[in-house]
C-alpha cells in the first residue's frame, strides 16, 4: 500500500505542475517535460518518508520472492539427490 500511496502522491505532484503550466497557456511537449522535472524535484524534496516506506515495502517483496526461489531450489536439489 505504501508504494501505491507514494506513486499517487508523485502523480498528483506532476499533474499539479502540469495544471499550472496549462493555466499559463503552455500546451506543448515542453510543458510535459518541465512538469515532469518540476514534479520529480518537488516530490523528491517533499516526500522522503513516503519514499523510504515504499522502498521498504519493495525490499520486502524482493526478499520474500528470493526466499521462495531459494526454498524451491532446496526442494529441487533434494529431489535430484535422492536418485
Amino acid at each position: 500500500m505504501q508504494v501505491l500511496s507514494y506513486w499517487l502522491a508523485r502523480t498528483a505532484t506532476f499533474l499539479a505542475a502540469y495544471a499550472v503550466l496549462w493555466a499559463l497557456n503552455w500546451f506543448d511537449i515542453w510543458a510535459v517535460v518541465l512538469a515532469f522535472v518540476v514534479g520529480w524535484a518537488v516530490s523528491y524534496a517533499a516526500f522522503p518518508g513516503m519514499r523510504a516506506r515504499a522502498a521498504e515495502q519493495v525490499d520486502g517483496w524482493i526478499n520474500r520472492t528470493q526466499h521462495g526461489i531459494e526454498s524451491d531450489e532446496a526442494v529441487e536439489d533434494s529431489e535430484t539427490s535422492d536418485d
